[in-house]
């Protein structure tokens, strides 16, 4: 018998069976095998003598169920006979599933192999594992299963390796058939290493390094898109071997993402994008955002050759803050990925990109076998349903406000009235949803109210632990992950179930939930007011109240009767979440506030998007915080007639008039030829491409046609003294002047007008010299 954490799970081919194949680690890493499990799937709805002929002829062989059985599932709550389908090879799964789709309904026909293995025997990766068998060869430590447990243990410690590389291209995005890489830089614990030399035998380096070092985990930023497939390119050309496997194969790729055997590729991209604080996901942007930034002098991308010719060590230095800076992020973001993968019991760099529908659907599918539930096909559509109710936001500046929480509203709603696709029902004795009429029986327990009660129980339990430690204590922040994952996941079921790729996808039940959460905004503002408060703005799961003539400390006394009163009569926890010194309002879920620790919180007004030049996001900033702290809409004015004339007066930098905005699809693709798509265009004249999903940085200049003709990418802008670009073109540099204007009218105006005019300004008043006082608005 052995123990240890299970990695990854993966399955080999031998002799034309599927061998399942588990990475594991204790003191050692070690593999164990599993040749008993057979591939298999669900058909419902079908004559026995269909599956019993079943003969699928291929050119290359003929592939038939290796054997079946029948036996009885729940299908949403209710006994049904199914066949079981055992394939004599996972890859014969498609051709069967296409097959018997003709006859009857195929189910969990798509779970890969492995992680229906994972799912079966109750395992979970970067959980303990407990094996019974008997050793057997191979160049790791190996056993073949016998029997095999999932045991409880904390968190393996599990070494990461960070990398980046550097390529030299003289004109352009660098291309693996023309132009060397020539640093990777690396760093793992405490320990850095910059590989230079020969483009040769930087490559054989890096493979020697990753050999030496055996990281579980290796991570990078974008490595899956550009990385990976470039040191693929360039060892090839060079005739080297990328054997960086634990069992000495080569990485591989699988639909599209690269592979390595016993080792955990993670691209912190991906988790990167799911960020929304941070729009610009570029490297230094997401380390400034997790406090992981290094203060260190770095070089532009597109400036490496200039260097690599000059100064060579500013270029090693930019390799070395790179790698550091994706380390450092690793360190931030990869453990509440340990506790996703533990919790859904897939390998790491999976979980790593979904999303969190995904990550709700594979936790269900481990539920689901649990209870013998089988699990539905994925949705192909998603029908439109009504949202929240929003209580419109009363205009002006409101001095000390509440903001009241519903706590998780919509997974206390689902399992208040027991919402879930195998409860619905047209019975008595049930829930019947506000305004839509979806019935849900009280007993017993759905799908959804066991697992999500299952989940707030783990969750309330770890804060109950958390609060017996101090938070300086290690412990403290490892059950902080914890319960943080525990949220994200529960608060993640009501957008799965109107989710159009959900398994267990329900209109009714999205719809029915909305529903009632529209039906506790209403209820709860209605006690407010009766208790004297003002509803100022309500939407989703909040509201904000004020109470006239009361302290912000009197409020917070006040606002505690209020809640009591709201949870006697609705089943749902609420909290003060914030309490306001001066708050105003733009629209439904655009407002700025100043609490009362003095800080100022900002929700969604252009400071928090990208698609706005820096400039005005500052034009922004200054006139909120000039109206919450000073309550002086003249100074505010002022302000903004300065960056009006240090525009003019071109007492401005690049970066400051940068406007980023995001390639959904190739700029080939487009119908309507954007400024960002015709930016990206030109970038693509000179080889530039930039990759679907990333952002385009451009500018305006002056000139002829409309804003698309005269948007010139960031990556072409070779210097800029305020007035003048010197713009890098393929034919030879062109001199363009920034368009002033636009920048006044189309940026810094918008930005700021849609907050000025709930003040009385308009658009003449703010370009002119008309005055208004703050008074008429408290």
């Amino acid at each position: 018998m052995v123990e240890g954490w299970l990695i990854d799970a993966e399955y080999i081919t031998t002799n034309d069976r599927a061998v399942v194949r588990l990475w594991c680690k204790d003191r050692e890493t070690f593999v164990a095998y599993d040749k008993n499990f057979k591939p298999y799937f669900y058909v419902l709805e079908i004559d026995e003598e269909i599956i019993r002929d079943a003969v699928v002829n291929k050119r290359k062989e003929i592939i038939a169920p290796e054997s079946y059985e029948k036996k009885l599932l729940n299908l949403f709550g209710r006994e049904v006979t199914s066949f079981v389908v055992y394939a004599k090879h996972p890859q014969h799964v498609p051709k069967l599933r296409e097959f018997f789709s003709k006859f009857g309904e195929v189910r969990e026909a798509d779970i890969p192999f492995a992680y229906r293995y994972l799912i079966d025997k109750d395992l979970a990766c970067l959980d303990g594992i407990r094996i019974e068998g008997k050793e057997i060869e191979g160049k790791l430590k190996s056993y073949e299963i016998e029997k095999v447990e999932r045991v409880n243990r904390e968190i393996p410690e599990l070494k990461i390796f960070a990398f980046d590389c550097e390529m030299l291209s003289t004109f352009g995005m660098p291309d693996p058939e023309r132009d060397p890489i020539i640093v990777i830089s690396a760093k793992w614990g405490e320990k850095e290493e910059i590989l230079q030399g020969s483009e040769k035998t930087i490559i054989q380096d890096f493979v020697r390094l990753i050999k030496e070092i055996d990281p579980d985990v290796i991570v990078g930023y974008n490595q899956d898109a550009f990385d990976w497939p470039y040191l693929k390119k360039r060892a090839e050309k060079l005739k080297i071997n990328l054997d960086i496997g634990r069992d000495g194969t080569s990485i591989t790729f699988k639909g599209g993402r690269p592979k390595i055997a016993g080792r955990l590729n993670v691209d912190l991209y991906d988790i990167a994008v799911r960020i929304t604080e941070v729009k610009i996901k570029k490297l230094e942007n997401i380390a400034e955002f997790l406090g992981a930034k290094v203060e260190m002098e770095d070089i532009e991308a597109k400036e490496i050759n200039r260097y690599w010719q000059s100064d060579r060590n500013k270029v090693l230095s930019h390799a070395r803050r790179d790698v550091i800076h994706t380390f450092m992020i690793a360190k931030e973001l990869l453990p509440m990925n340990y506790e996703l993968a533990r919790l859904i019991r897939l390998p790491l760099d999976d979980v790593s990109r979904m999303g969190r529908g995904r990550q709700v659907d594979w936790l269900l599918l481990s539920e689901a076998k649990k209870i013998g539930e089988i699990a539905p096909n994925a949705a192909e559509v998603a029908e439109s349903y009504e949202g929240a109710f929003v209580i419109e936001p009363e205009r002006g500046l409101h001095e000390n406000v509440a903001e009241l929480d519903f706590a998780s509203m919509y997974p206390s709603i689902m399992i208040a009235y027991n919402v879930s696709p195998d409860t619905l029902t047209s019975g008595d004795d049930c829930y019947i949803a506000p305004e839509v009429g979806y019935k849900f029986r009280k007993q017993p327990d759905g799908f959804f109210r066991r697992i999500l009660r299952t989940l707030i129980e783990r969750r309330r339990e770890i804060k109950k632990l958390m609060k017996e430690l101090n938070e300086s204590d290690p412990k403290y922040k490892l059950l902080d992950i914890k319960q943080q994952t525990l949220k994200i996941l529960t608060n993640s079921f009501y957008g799965y179930m109107g989710w159009a790729g959900a398994r267990w996808y329900c209109k009714a039940c999205a719809e029915a939930t909305t529903a009632w959460g529209r039906y506790f905004i209403k209820t709860s503002a209605k006690i407010a007011e009766d208790l004297g408060f003002k509803v100022l703005y309500g939407d989703t799961d909040s509201i904000f109240v004020s109470k006239p003539g009361k302290s912000i400390e009197e409020l917070e006394a006040e606002v505690e009767k209020l809640i009591s009163e709201i949870s006697k009569k609705l089943p749902v926890q609420i909290e003060l979440d914030e309490l306001f010194k001066a708050i105003f309002f733009v629209e439904k879920k655009r407002y700025a506030g100043l609490t009362a620790e003095d800080k100022i919180l900002v929700r969604g007004l252009e400071v928090r998007r990208g698609d706005w030049c820096e400039l005005a996001k500052e034009a922004q900033r200054g006139v909120i915080e000039t109206i919450l702290r000073d309550r002086d809409p003249e100074k505010a004015l002022n302000y903004i007639r300065e960056i009006v004339n240090s525009i003019r007066a071109g007492k401005i930098r690049l970066e400051d008039v940068v406007i980023y905005k995001g390639l959904t699809k190739k700029p080939s693709k487009y119908e309507a030829i954007q400024a960002h798509v015709k930016a990206a265009k030109k970038a693509e004249e000179v080889g530039i491409i930039y990759p679907v999903g990333s952002k385009v940085g451009f500018v305006i200049v002056k000139g002829v046609g409309n804003i698309g003709d005269r948007a010139y990418p960031l990556d072409l802008i070779e210097h800029f003294d305020g007035e003048n670009l010197r713009i890098k073109l393929r034919s030879g540099e062109e001199m363009k002047k920034l368009d002033k204007d636009y920048y006044i009218n189309h940026q810094i105006i918008p930005a700021v007008l849609r907050i000025l005019e709930r003040f009385g300004f308009s658009e003449a008043k703010i370009k002119g010299s008309a005055q208004t006082s703050l008074d008429t608005f408290f």
